[in-house]
């Protein structure tokens, strides 16, 4: 070894080179000392398998951890059982390594890393929809206000039971910290339900039985979901909600509910020739019966879900209301008579006086379609028959006058009254006070012109009267 070290020195000295040989040595030494300092051995913070910083020994990271989880322990007052994550080390070498400076790594780890506490999740349909709780009495918690909220307004109801429709569970175990909600947050969460309320928008030639066929609805039921709709009134480009945001979890009340009910009366009608068609008279005045019910109710987030009768008791029957309808028509007299004795017929005297001072028939001013009777101002004037009232005002030289429809084509008139006891519409029987005598209209002084009419044409009054 020592010979070939000499060889080499004077190599280089025959070389005229030995003034290069000490710089070349310099540089080698340089670089020995550079790589003694910087090419150093670091670790690296693994975090689920993902680098995500530098660390010069594994108790940084140790440290690190346990002042994050003493942290998050102060925070919630909960015992940290273990980090959710993987965190680990691995060794790392290189030159001029950058690492993670105490307050950098806490940072990190405070942002990425999960803890798990011992703590308890509320199960819907077997973990479809979970929450994570503290514990099971909080989950509890959750399950008993939603009970008492479905049965706050029971109106007088007996409460049978109170369970839920979906399939629920607490089960202990251990969940992330920022998972775990209150109960009212929780509550909040189910009452506002995750179904996306689905609409529709009107297209020409639909209707609203069409629509509700082609989503698998009853009328009523998308009726229901659209209360403000009329469903005989859509327009194109009309928006139809087709769906309602239900709750995720439903309390299903069972309950018992007493109501007093009305039992309708029936009525009964009896034809009688005592009275003229489109006449009745109530013989019997009618009743509603009432009665308690008690019904069976299961009813679900507001809407009932099924209704059946436990018991009915009948507090008073119904009286059933009895009718007299008339089959009679005026009888047409076919016998002359012009004095003040009247016909056979059944028309009562419109007047308690018949005193006729004008005939029906030709007289010197012309043809008479009446009679008149003797009445002074404000004398009651009555319905000759039972029939509606067509006409109740002012008529051309009849002044103030009444017309009344006895059916089978057979009208009385009323004319020169004072003032009206009825209107137009009112149905009136036989002997009702309708009017009374004035002075109205072309008339030389008080009294009632009284005609009788016979399918449009004016008949000799006394041949009706009775």
């Amino acid at each position: 070894m020592d010979n070939l070290t000499a060889k080499f020195m004077k190599f280089i000295e025959s070389k005229g080179s030995k003034r290069y040989l000490f710089g070349g040595i310099a540089v080698v030494v340089l670089i020995l000392f550079a790589s003694t300092f910087s090419l150093s051995t670091s670790y690296s913070v693994v975090i689920d398998g993902k680098v995500v910083g530098q660390i010069s020994s594994v108790s940084t990271l140790n440290q690190a951890m346990a002042a994050t989880k003493d942290k998050v322990q102060q925070e919630t007052g909960m015992e940290i059982i273990s980090s959710y994550n993987t965190v680990e080390t691995k060794i790392h070498h290189g030159l001029f390594n950058s690492n993670l400076s105490n307050q950098e790594l806490t940072a990190l780890l405070e942002e990425e890393v999960e803890w798990l506490v011992s703590g308890a999740t509320l199960n819907i349909n077997n973990g479809e929809i979970q929450f994570a709780v503290a514990n099971e009495a909080d989950g509890q918690k959750v399950l008993d206000k939603l009970k008492e909220l479905a049965t706050a307004k029971t109106d007088g109801a007996i409460v049978k039971s109170v369970d839920f429709q979906e399939e629920v569970s607490i089960d202990a175990g251990n969940v992330k910290v920022s998972e775990i909600q209150t109960p009212d947050k929780i509550i909040e969460a189910i009452q506002e339900g995750k179904e996306e309320v689905k609409t529709h928008k009107v297209v020409e030639g639909e209707s609203f039985w069409m629509i509700a066929r082609n989503n698998d609805l009853s009328v009523a039921e998308l009726q229901s979901l659209n209360a403000d709709i009329v469903p005989e009134r859509l327009q194109i480009g009309q928006e139809i909600t087709l769906t309602k945001q239900e709750p995720l979890l439903s309390v299903v009340v069972t309950k018992e509910m007493t109501v007093e009910e009305t039992i309708a009366h029936n009525t009964e009608y009896k034809n009688t020739a005592s009275l003229l068609k489109g006449e009745t008279k109530v013989v019997t005045q009618g009743s509603d019966g009432k009665k308690k019910v008690t019904y069976e109710v299961k009813e679900a987030n507001g809407a009932t879900l099924e209704k059946s009768v436990v018991n009915e008791v009948v507090i008073s029957e119904p009286v059933t209301e009895v009718v007299n309808k008339g089959t009679g028509s005026i009888q047409i007299s076919s016998r002359s008579a012009t004095n003040s004795n009247g016909g056979n017929g059944t028309l009562a005297w419109p007047l308690s006086s018949n005193k006729i001072t004008s005939p029906y028939g030709t007289r010197s001013r012309g043809f008479h379609s009446g009679i008149d009777l003797s009445a002074k101002t404000g004398t009651s004037v009555y319905a000759s028959a039972g029939g509606k009232v067509v006409l109740a005002s002012w008529y051309y030289g009849y002044g103030n006058c009444v017309v009344i429809d006895h059916g089978n084509g057979i009208k009385t008139r009323y004319a020169h009254l004072s003032s009206y006891k009825c209107k137009v519409g009112d149905k009136v029987s036989r002997g009702q006070l309708i009017a009374l005598s004035g002075n109205t209209g072309n008339s030389t002084g008080p009294h009632l012109h009284f005609e009788v009419i016979v399918n449009g044409a004016t008949k000799n009054p006394v041949n009706y009267l009775k």
